[in-house]
């Protein structure tokens, strides 16, 4: 079986109206009001006559759509579509024109008198619909020639219209399974997979809360020596090099054994608001565990030992603040 995939950028796959593009070329709906129209490029399966099988949709499902798809012989007819008005006008045209037409993400493509041509165009319509949270289009696949699970059946059923339609609902299942399977390697790659799959990953090892305040190569890194960390977690080797990977810089750990306490010590302060990132590393500090992150550059510091660099600390210090003055115990300076 061939098929016309949209590929990872969608605006180099047709033409688009109110809908914005994101970074990774997926197109989204912004806000609740208005909708938006994609119309793809032509697809040509190479054969005159051909019977399409199926469209599917990776799309939110938060998003309410209407997708028409249109087949036609003469390529010459579907380019001078693309002459004419907007994008919502061309995605009104082809609706008029289209053999199949769905509200649904997967659409059967065979079954339609006239329903067969060697050319296909896509027409989707995305709206606000009644729930909240992200309306985004990713991409789609338009498959070719039909293809039924009748063909592994008796010969007598292979003919059969109707039997072939009840048989795509388990095709459909069955190939999404496949495609799963297909792709599991990828989606745990985390070096080639896309960002919202390094996103979920992070979430799978426990960092979903880090993920808004994490550039993409500082995820990916973090992603890449994951399985490693996690299998330290609570030792010196977890905080001093998950320390390192978050703020971009070096980092060192002193240990107080006989107080149970550690501190890591980040040598230079980190740029680029990285700093925030320590305050994650703080509240996920198990129960019962005593460890403080301290930047070297911001010295001045008294609580408990007084860091002048990496190499030299003070445990003892006296105060000159004169009686009725503020508690050293309870003083720190930031």
């Amino acid at each position: 079986m061939n098929q016309c995939l949209s590929g990872k950028y969608l605006h180099w796959c047709g033409v688009y109206e109110g809908l914005l593009c994101g970074k990774d070329g997926e197109l989204y709906l912004k806000g609740r009001e208005g909708q938006g129209y994609f119309v793809s490029c032509i697809y040509d399966s190479g054969e005159k006559g051909t019977q399409w099988d199926r469209l599917v949709l990776d799309i939110d499902k938060n998003a309410a759509i209407e997708s028409f798809v249109w087949v036609f012989e003469e390529r010459e007819e579907g380019e001078r579509l693309d002459r004419k008005g907007t994008v919502k006008e061309r995605y009104e045209m082809i609706s008029v024109r289209a053999q199949y037409r769905s509200n649904y993400r997967e659409m059967l493509l065979y079954g339609k008198e006239k329903g067969c041509g060697r050319y296909a165009r896509l027409a989707l319509g995305i709206y606000p619909g009644g729930w909240s949270g992200n309306r985004t289009f990713r991409g789609y696949s338009l498959s070719f020639p039909r293809e039924s699970f009748t063909r592994y059946l008796p010969e007598i059923y292979r003919g059969n219209e109707a039997l072939a339609r009840f048989l795509a609902v388990q095709q459909s299942i069955y190939l999404e399974l496949e495609k799963e399977i297909d792709t599991l390697g990828e989606k745990l790659d985390p070096v080639n997979c896309g960002k919202r799959q390094a996103e979920i990953l992070a979430g799978w090892m426990g960092w979903g809360e880090l993920v808004p305040l994490l550039d993409e190569e500082t995820l990916r890194q973090l992603l890449e020596t994951g399985l490693f960390l996690n299998a330290r977690k609570g030792t010196c080797a977890y905080y001093t090099r998950l320390t390192e990977i978050l703020t971009g810089e070096q980092a060192f750990l002193v240990e107080e054994t006989e107080k149970r306490r550690a501190t890591v010590l980040v040598e230079k302060r980190p740029g680029n608001g990285k700093e925030k990132r320590l305050d994650w590393m703080r509240r996920n500090v198990p129960i019962g565990m005593d460890v403080r992150f301290v930047i070297l550059d911001r010295t001045d510091r008294l609580d408990g030992l007084f860091f002048l660099d990496r190499n030299a600390a003070l445990a003892e210090y006296e105060s000159e603040l004169v009686p009725g003055g503020v508690n050293i115990d309870g003083l720190v300076l930031l």
